[in-house]
C-alpha cells in the first residue's frame, strides 16, 4: 500500500517512549486481526483518513516534544512510511520511534535509517502467530526476518508482549524468551496485561479475563541468560 492513511495525532506522551515526551501519529489500517487488539477502530483497511506524507509531517510538527512515535494500526503496511520518517528526520535531535508487528520487513528495512528505536509486539510464540494474528498466511517467518534484521542494526530494538489471560499461558511467555534467545537477543522483554478498554471491541473479548502477575512467576523466575524480563501490570 502506498497511499497513507491516518488515524489521529496526538500532541504529547510522555509513556510511549521511556524518557522521551513525544507526539504520537496513529496510522490506520492493519493486516492483522488480533482480537484483544486496543486499537480495534483503527484495524479495516478503510479507517481513518488519506493523508500524504507531507500532510502528515506537517501536522505532527511544532509541538514541545524530543520525538515522534508512530504506531498504528500498523504502520509498515504503507509503501510511504519510509518518506514520512525521513521528513520528521529533518530535525536530527527528535528522537523517531516506530511501533511494529514486523509483518513487512521490506518497509521496515527502508525505514531503519531514520529510525532511534523500534517498539516490537511479539504477539505468542512462533507456532501460534497465524492463530492470534488472523491471517490467511503465517506472517510469523516475515516477523522473524525484521526480528533478525533489527538486531543486525544500531536501531534500539525493544520487544514486548501483551499478556491475554484467556489465549495464553506461562508457557507461552517462557517460549518467546526462547525464541528471542535463539535469534541472540540481550535486553530487556516487557510484558504487559491485557486490561479491557474502549478501544477493544466487546463481542472480540467477552469472556477475556484480565490476567494476575502471580500467573507469570514461573514463567520469569529463570529467563534466558541475556534477556530481563519486565513486568508491566496496568
Amino acid at each position: 500500500m502506498n497511499d497513507m492513511r491516518l488515524g489521529t495525532i496526538i500532541d504529547i506522551s510522555l509513556v510511549d517512549v521511556p524518557g522521551i515526551p513525544v507526539t504520537v501519529i496513529f496510522t490506520a489500517g492493519c493486516n492483522f486481526d488480533c482480537p484483544y487488539c486496543q486499537n480495534a477502530e483503527l484495524i479495516p483497511l478503510d479507517s481513518g483518513h488519506e493523508r500524504t506524507p507531507e500532510q502528515i509531517a506537517k501536522e505532527a510538527q511544532g509541538h514541545l516534544t524530543d520525538g515522534y512515535c508512530i504506531t498504528g494500526g500498523e504502520p509498515t503496511i504503507y509503501g510511504d512510511l519510509p518518506e514520512l520518517l525521513r521528513l520528521l528526520a529533518v530535525d536530527e535531535e527528535k528522537h523517531i520511534n516506530l511501533n511494529t508487528q514486523g509483518s513487512v520487513p521490506r518497509i521496515l528495512e527502508q525505514s531503519m535509517p531514520y529510525l532511534d528505536s523500534v517498539w516490537l509486539d511479539f504477539k505468542t510464540i512462533p507456532e501460534k502467530y497465524q492463530e492470534i494474528a488472523r491471517t490467511r498466511r503465517d506472517p510469523w517467518p516475515k516477523v522473524e526476518e525484521s526480528i533478525n534484521m533489527l538486531l543486525d542494526s544500531d536501531v534500539a530494538f525493544w520487544p514486548r508482549t501483551t499478556y491475554v489471560g484467556t489465549l495464553m499461558t506461562p508457557d507461552d511467555i517462557a517460549g518467546i524468551m526462547e525464541a528471542l534467545s535463539r535469534m541472540g537477543f540481550k535486553g530487556s522483554y516487557l510484558v504487559q496485561n491485557y486490561r479491557a478498554s474502549d478501544g477493544t471491541r466487546p463481542d472480540e473479548v467477552k469472556g477475556f479475563t484480565a490476567p494476575a502477575v502471580e500467573e507469570l512467576e514461573s514463567a520469569v523466575a529463570s529467563p534466558p541468560t541475556g534477556i530481563e524480563i519486565r513486568l508491566e501490570w496496568r
